[in-house]
């Protein structure tokens, strides 16, 4: 059996490639001279509708989500509470489930008036997916768990598990050979 058919037979096939953001609204590092209303995010494919979430906190490290997230195709939307009006930098901490079944997650900021405070820590989401938080969102940042990661964080990770698997198989392979070759000459 050939390498190419002993991978395909166990399953191997290359990774698709996850979404990734097209576009967000407030852009990333806006200094907006008031307020936004809402979080807009815009994927290059469909988000599934399971463990999306965003996260957005002011000056003050408090969020500033206000009511649940919607969801449609390729758009989210946060509505934010009419305290986020202060100035300050803003932290958008994002996480969605990719069409192809795997979460991507990123972080940006964004400042209102002249953003004089910098020094607000950054939120963070769970690794694990999850249902948009119900209610009012205000205790979104009670839901908060592990350090939010760039967006792209995952992919080498992925491929470093996918070439462990791949050296793994082919070394499986490679034993199944020798073993077969000594067989027949016995």
């Amino acid at each position: 059996m050939s390498a190419v058919g002993a991978l395909t037979a166990l399953g191997l096939a290359p990774a698709a490639a996850h979404d990734e953001v097209l576009s967000t609204s407030p852009e990333q590092n806006a200094v907006l001279e008031t307020a936004p209303e809402q979080i807009e995010l815009s994927y290059s494919g469909e988000i599934m509708d399971i463990g999306h979430q965003v996260l957005v906190t002011g000056p003050d490290g408090q969020s500033v989500t206000e009511g649940p997230l919607e969801r449609d195709g390729s758009q989210v939307v946060q509505p934010l509470a009419e305290t986020g009006s202060e100035e300050g930098t803003y932290q958008v901490v994002w996480r969605v489930v990719s069409s192809d079944g795997h979460p991507i997650e990123g972080t940006y900021t964004y400042e209102v008036g002249d953003g004089a405070d910098t020094t607000t820590a950054a939120p963070s989401l769970s690794n694990t997916p999850t249902e948009a938080p119900a209610g009012d969102g205000a205790d979104s940042s009670a839901q908060a768990q592990d350090a939010a990661a760039p967006e792209n964080s995952g992919d080498l990770t992925g491929w470093a598990v996918g070439a462990t698997v791949v050296a793994l198989a082919l070394v499986v392979i490679g034993l199944l050979a020798v073993v077969s070759r000594r067989r027949r000459k016995s």
